[in-house]
């Protein structure tokens, strides 16, 4: 992993075959003063040869998939979650969906290509695409729920290993037709491979309709071109590929298809700065059909030829073989080995894809413990003017050691414009020329007693963005947990030492993101100070005002009639620790931002309003440390709480299982080992993982429980739970479910 400085951007769209071999060879290999950036849309990438198999039921989700987080952290690479909208080539910026821009040096384009739904009328309502396969498998109907005609338009191959694939998937009975333009299945082989295919088809009871272009599909047909039509209830789409919707806008050089046309470097033919390989990519001067296989030899040029664009070194070419082995999956372990005018089917040929396809995925879940470090700066840094000579690459401290002026200056006036472009209230944006730490403001009328809270967490979230809005979430909670409303907030931001448009491209996102958070709350950001150090990290001091008198306190609870409920699940710590040490799935990646993403706001609005309830927000010092914290507010000597009853980030539990822990876990627990129960199992360990952003945790009277969880549901807080209640035992007692009141 490079963790020097950075000087330049090599971003990366898309996580198909060829850039995921880019990333793991940069990790094993790491360029100097390269801040290396992927940007996808899925967590989890799909290896296309194995999806049939998947379907059939012998490979799981996990098998088929390559996990980009775990992929990126191995690579040191920043992990931007978000489709792509279009590429301002002249700028070098790339717009994501949600109108955010990262810049880039060089980018590279690998994000394949889907079926042309709009070819067929009817098929963009009736019909579900095989591509992207993320989304197919959403689709992909249970065997409880089909319940008529299963119909496969396009019988190459794999159109055919989808219909062998769903015979052994949903039994003998079910109709299955494969559709097909062409007179006879795998036009693009030899007479004899459609032969073998053709005769497995027939051997599985797959109704074959070839040399019938559809001519529409309606709710529950298919009609032919010979005015002739199919009853079908499912409708599956393998046809012809066209790029994905968002490089239409490219002013790239394309072929005819609107595919980007690279030249054999794999290299835009019209802007040297871009590459592109996969399906995306139209190779000039190669007439080749759209296959994994491609991708996957194109990955280690693609590596070599942006290594070489980095230091102005000659690219390599590259031709794609004119054959190749097609292996084709039968069903059954059976298969089909197509090489030039070769063709065989049989179980051995089954059991070679099955290692080509382990040996391929292998590359990506048994990733190496790494310790190489980069030292020479790609020439293109020096061409741009970006590396300091001499004494200027000395890093000073104190006061030294803070973003320039002109980087801040930047970074804020794109900061308020993004934010801006996302929706929030430009009148809580701090002035343009701010330039101080301090700042004064006039409290509303009729206020006289204000809150204030500071908070600050170190960067655990590749994306500036939305590391920006977990930030401005994390500080903020503390002034809505004391029943206050946020008025202003101070920002202390630490940045890498970069080169200055790097850092500025890095405090723009994650202001930009912190600004969407605070507007949205009402808060103006009103000054703020930066620093430099070899990692990122952004806090808030929030100012808030009371909105009861500065004498009012909690009343003394009963224990014995107040209940504890808890509005998020837990689990960010362990899953934060997974993911650093690259054990951490993609879905709970994905589970745990959504949970810090939630803001506590309308949570503790309802909360309040609950006579006698009180509350706090439960962080870094875990569930327990706040519920005892809370429970002497109250009065109380300790809590009850059941495990079995605590709302659990997806994939949290099975972490915990493993041994994984933050590195807080044991202070969290020092002290409050349970007075009775149970301390070993998961669940109840994760009681003392610390939390980012996490949720509110009230003591509320017993009567008033079951309305309070029903308007926290009804407002977005689909896990909160009632986990516990207050105790006349000191500390912590776990009990199970059935001592649950």
């Amino acid at each position: 992993m490079n963790t020097g400085p950075a000087y330049i951007d090599l971003v990366l769209i898309g996580g198909g075959h060829a850039q995921t071999q880019v990333l793991k060879d940069f990790a094993m290999k790491p360029e100097a003063g390269v801040r290396l950036t992927l940007i996808t849309d899925v967590l989890d990438t799909p290896y296309s040869g194995m999806l049939p198999g998947y379907v059939e039921g012998i490979w799981s989700y996990k098998d088929m998939h390559i996990n980009l987080v775990k992929l990126a952290r191995f690579a040191g690479a920043r992990l931007i979650h978000q489709p792509v909208k279009n590429i301002d080539l002249k700028n070098k910026n790339i717009i994501l969906e949600n109108d955010l821009i990262i810049r880039y040096d060089i980018v590279s384009i690998n994000c394949g290509a889907s079926p042309d739904l709009n070819a067929i009328p009817g098929a963009d309502q009736f019909a579900v695409a095989v591509k992207p396969i993320s989304q197919f498998l959403q689709k992909l109907p249970d065997p409880a729920f089909v319940n008529g005609p299963v119909c496969i338009v396009g019988a190459g191959a794999a159109g055919a290993e989808l219909a062998l694939a769903f015979r052994r998937k949903y039994g003998p009975d079910l109709a299955i037709h494969l559709i097909g333009r062409s007179p006879r299945v795998l036009p693009t082989r030899t007479v004899r491979a459609s032969h073998l295919l053709h005769k497995a088809l027939m051997a599985a009871n797959i109704t074959l309709h070839l040399g019938q272009p559809v001519r529409k599909i309606t709710a529950d047909a298919l009609h032919f071109e010979n005015e002739t039509q199919l009853t079908a209830q499912h409708v599956f789409l393998v046809t012809a590929a066209r790029p994905a919707d968002w490089t239409s806008q490219l002013a790239l050089k394309k072929n005819n298809d609107g595919f980007i046309a690279v030249s054999s470097s794999l290299q835009s033919i019209s802007h040297d700065r871009v590459f592109a390989a996969g399906d995306i990519a139209s190779l000039q001067g190669f007439n080749r059909e759209k296959a994994g296989v491609f991708a996957v030899r194109a990955g280690p040029v693609l590596s070599y030829n942006l290594r070489a664009s980095l230091h102005a070194r000659p690219l390599k070419s590259w031709r794609p073989q004119r054959q190749y082995l097609a292996l084709v999956g039968l069903g059954g372990g059976q298969a089909l080995a197509s090489w030039g005018p070769f063709a065989a089917a049989g179980s051995y040929w089954w059991a070679l894809k099955v290692i080509i396809d382990r040996r391929f995925m292998t590359k990506f879940s048994d990733l190496p413990q790494m310790s190489s470090s980069a030292d020479i700066l790609p020439s293109l840094a020096h061409q741009l003017g970006r590396v300091p000579e001499g004494d200027e690459q000395m890093f000073c401290a104190a006061c030294g050691a803070k973003a320039g002026a002109d980087t801040l200056l930047k970074a804020m006036r794109r900061a308020c414009d993004m934010a801006a472009t996302m929706g929030a209230d430009p009148a809580y944006f701090p002035e343009l020329d701010l330039s101080s730490d301090q700042a004064q403001m006039e409290l509303p009328p009729g206020q006289a007693v204000i809150s204030q809270s500071v908070d600050y967490i170190s960067q655990h979230i590749s994306d500036p963005f939305c590391f920006g809005r977990i930030a401005a979430l994390h500080a903020l909670s503390d002034i809505f947990v004391s029943g206050h409303r946020p008025f202003s907030a101070l920002a202390t931001v630490i940045l890498r030492r970069d080169y200055s448009d790097l850092q500025a491209d890095d405090l723009a996102q994650m202001l930009a993101g912190s600004l969407t958070e605070l507007s949205y709350h009402r808060t103006r950001l009103v000054g703020g100070h930066t620093s430099l150090s070899d990692e990122s990290g952004l806090g808030f001091a929030v100012t808030g005002f009371a909105q009861r008198s500065a004498g009012d306190k909690p009343e003394q609870l009963a224990a014995d009639e107040t209940v504890l409920i808890l509005t998020k699940p837990l689990g960010t710590g362990v899953i934060l620790a997974a993911e650093m040490r690259q054990l951490c799935p993609a879905n709970s990646y994905a589970a745990a931002v959504a949970v810090m993403l939630q803001s506590n706001y309308e949570a503790t609005q309802i909360i309040a309003n609950i006579p006698g309830a009180i509350m706090t927000d439960v962080t870094g010092f875990g569930l327990v440390r706040h519920a005892v914290n809370l429970a002497r507010r109250a009065g109380a000597a300790g809590v009850n709480i059941c495990p079995e009853a605590c709302p659990f980030i997806e994939g949290a539990e099975a972490l915990s299982e493993q041994g994984l822990q933050s590195s807080l876990f044991h202070n969290n627990a020092a002290g409050l080992i349970p007075a009775s129960g149970q301390f070993e199992e998961a669940a109840a360990q994760l009681m003392f993982d610390p939390q980012t952003s996490g949720g509110v945790l009230a003591a509320v009277p017993q009567q008033q429980a079951a309305s309070c969880l029903r308007q926290l549901q009804l407002a977005g807080y689909s896990e909160a739970s009632l986990i516990g209640s207050l105790s006349s035992t000191a500390g912590l007692t776990i009990i199970d479910q059935n001592k649950m009141s």
